[in-house]
């Protein structure tokens, strides 16, 4: 039997004023009891018909800092406590199922916030003036992932539930939301080292909305029949809109977005770094390989992490554990041959039976992929569990015996993880045996109706796994593959990203502005790959590699290539690209370099009247860079304005700009500065 909750809470978080750039700091309680303002209901989708039942209030109590709220009706009981951090609130909650042993909900929490001006902030720099009757919210979609070569696992890709939106399909973009009413910034955000499927929005006259995706099972070891979920809520000064709410953000969670990197630089691929000539202009600074790999050293054949020690270049040692594919000839393989041990290699038979997941129908989630990395030119995928708490000899335990270990053996600097959101992180995995495991919330989707675990999820724990151990050696964790989902970065010390020169969905202005809040001062590395045969790489002037660096330039990003399949003829191995890409290398590598090292800060303090000029601002205190990139079409003459009453910044006593090595014209808080269309400057400023 389906069975689907609703759950509505309206909730209010207790919020004081705001100090003038970061968090708003709690002091008391003066604005009145949280339960005064409490209303909880749900609505049961077995018994639709009897509408929305209220959750009564059983009890509370209150502590110096934290309070306590039992609702219970005798099917659900929820808990809730608020603890006072003192500069934000932490709202803990655990729903328990007093009756059933599953069910599916989407938790909705609603913070009442009065006032009559309100402004929605969405991605680092726009405002919207908050109309009645509309909810404002900045979402993707999410939903399982449709193979492009078909899947094996059912007749059409439905039956595998290949395109079932994961919870109810939809997820915000950033782990927090932002809005001020009546010039009072509010913000609430998720626990960014707890994933689940969540989604914030806001409401004119009603407050900030929270819905979490979660599902209740009995077989939850961890947490039976129950599921829990931790937020946060917290004042900011609105002048700075998202920006000032992301700083708070970053002082909540520091050990997520701690930065361990020191030496920051490019990253090269798999390509053995000696055999690039003159390889040291380049500025690479990680190096993605495996410890199998061999270069050259003083005439000595060594793996590439002995290869690479004391060149200030880090080497990472590959690993997909995601999926297993499984090289075939034949693309219309039936799926029990695609399961059996005829097909399946030896060394994959037992830790699939443990570690792969199931779908809807109880069957391995199995995709047809076209790779051209193996000679046949097309796989199987199969989609695996890799939580190191599976029992018996698992995927994890296979991963690290074959890949992992070795290289640790070799002292590597890091692990490298691939293809962190690409056709598996979204699958939803129904393997029952699976969720005695689990460390998370359980999801569902709305189309199917039962507790699933989240594939991302289990991603999350291989990650947190490996990346606590190389951290408590004083190595690094890199990911490659981010999009958008934030909660990786609670892992990672750098994240990379593949791009196409033709599609600018993966590093327009909102892709770009993602990965710079997420990551915080974390380098971030591309790889630019389709395109890099265009003529704008290949022929004089080589206009495509000012164009791509400084776009980059303007995030504090490093740019590099690899592959246009990300497999053949990579750049790195072709002596003619790599000579033509060789002055733009020397030229802005160390521009990024400098600015990254410096560090980047969320609130510039400078602003433009033209919307089409982005401004970032990297480091503080008397001497600080800004990167001022112009994203219209028209050559533009800008003139910046910085913020007096910001600490550290007085009178301008010096600016110069670093591409042209020019003097930038001057007066006490202000700098006028041309920049061309689709150009980057940067400004290196020191004040009194």
């Amino acid at each position: 039997m389906r069975t689907r909750l609703n759950l509505t809470v309206l909730l209010f978080w207790i919020v004081l004023a705001a100090s003038p750039y970061a968090s708003g700091l709690y002091s008391d309680k003066s604005e009145g009891k949280a339960a005064d303002c409490m209303k909880i209901e749900y609505l049961d989708y077995n018994d639709p018909g009897s509408g929305f039942r209220d959750l009564p209030l059983i009890s509370e109590s209150e502590t110096a800092n934290a309070s306590e709220y039992l609702y219970s009706d005798g099917s659900y009981q929820l808990v809730i406590h608020l603890i006072d951090r003192k500069y934000y609130k932490e709202i803990n909650g655990t729903l328990v199922s007093l009756k059933k042993d599953s069910a599916c909900i989407t938790l909705r929490l609603n913070s009442p916030l009065e006032g009559s001006v309100w402004t929605w902030f969405s991605g680092l720099d726009k405002a919207t003036g908050m109309e009645a009757g509309r909810i404002y919210s900045d979402t993707v979609s999410i939903r399982t992932t449709i193979p492009p070569a078909g899947a094996f696992n059912g007749r059409t890709l439905s039956d595998g539930g290949y395109g079932d939106p994961v919870g109810a399909g939809s997820m915000s973009y950033y782990p927090l939301c932002a809005l001020s009413v009546d010039n009072k910034g509010y913000a609430a955000g998720v626990d960014i080292n707890i994933p689940v499927v969540y989604r914030l929005a806001a409401e004119k006259g009603k407050g900030i909305i929270t819905e979490l995706d979660l599902a209740i099972s009995g077989d939850t070891r961890k947490f039976p029949s129950r599921t829990f979920f931790r937020l946060v809520s917290y004042t900011f000064n609105p002048g700075w809109g998202m920006r000032s709410a992301l700083k708070t953000y970053y002082d909540v969670y520091p050990e997520a977005f701690r930065k361990r990197v020191v030496n920051e630089g490019i990253w090269l691929p798999f390509t053995a770094m000696r055999s690039i000539p003159g390889w040291e202009d380049f500025g690479f600074a990680f190096h993605e390989t495996s410890w199998g790999s061999n270069d050259f050293r003083d005439g000595v054949k060594l793996s590439h992490i002995l290869s690479d020690r004391g060149t200030g270049v880090l080497s990472f040692q590959y690993t997909e554990p995601w999926d297993v594919q499984i090289p075939i000839k034949s693309k219309t393989i039936p799926y029990d041959s695609v399961v059996s041990e005829t097909l399946l290699p030896e060394r994959h038979r037992s830790y699939l039976k443990v570690s792969a997941t199931k779908d809807k129908n109880g069957m391995w989630q199995a995709r047809r992929l076209e790779t051209p990395w193996f000679r046949t030119g097309w796989a199987v995928s199969i989609t695996t569990n890799c939580d190191p708490e599976l029992p018996g000899f698992n995927r994890y335990y296979f991963v690290r015996q074959g890949e992992i270990d070795p290289a640790i053996k070799l002292n590597a600097d890091g692990i490298y993880f691939d293809s962190m959101e690409w056709n598996w992180h979204h699958d939803l995995n129904y393997n029952n045996d699976h969720f005695e495991f689990t460390d998370y919330p359980l999801t569902f989707s709305s189309v199917v109706g039962r507790p699933a675990i989240w594939n991302l999820v289990s991603e999350f724990e291989f990650m947190k796994k490996i990346a606590d151990e190389m951290h408590s050696q004083g190595k690094l964790a890199m990911g490659n593959g981010h999009g958008w989902n934030p909660f990786v970065a609670s892992n990672l010390d750098l994240f990379g990203a593949e791009l196409s020169w033709y599609s600018t969905g993966d590093h327009n202005v909102a892709a770009l502005d993602f990965k710079r809040a997420i990551s915080y001062r974390k380098p971030i590395v591309f790889l630019l790959n389709e395109g890099l045969n265009d003529k704008a790489f290949t022929q004089a002037p080589y206009s495509g590699y000012e164009i791509y660096f400084e776009k980059m330039l303007a995030y504090g990003f490093f740019p590099s290539f690899f592959s246009v399949d990300a497999s053949n003829d990579p750049y790195w191995q072709d002596k003619a690209k790599i000579e033509n890409g060789r002055p733009f290398f020397k030229k802005y590598i160390p521009l990024i370099r400098e600015i990254a090292a410096a560090g980047w800060e969320p609130v510039t303090a400078a602003r433009t009247s033209d919307p089409e000029i982005r401004i970032e601002r990297f480091g503080e205190g008397k001497i600080f860079y800004l990167t001022v990139r112009n994203n219209g079409l028209k050559d533009k003459k800008c003139n910046i304005l910085l913020e007096n009453d910001f600490p550290g910044i007085q009178k301008v006593v010096k600016a110069g700009e670093l591409i042209s090595g020019k003097a930038v014209a001057a007066k006490s808080n202000s700098i006028e500065l041309p920049v061309p269309a689709g150009r980057t400057r940067v400004v290196k400023i020191e004040t009194e």
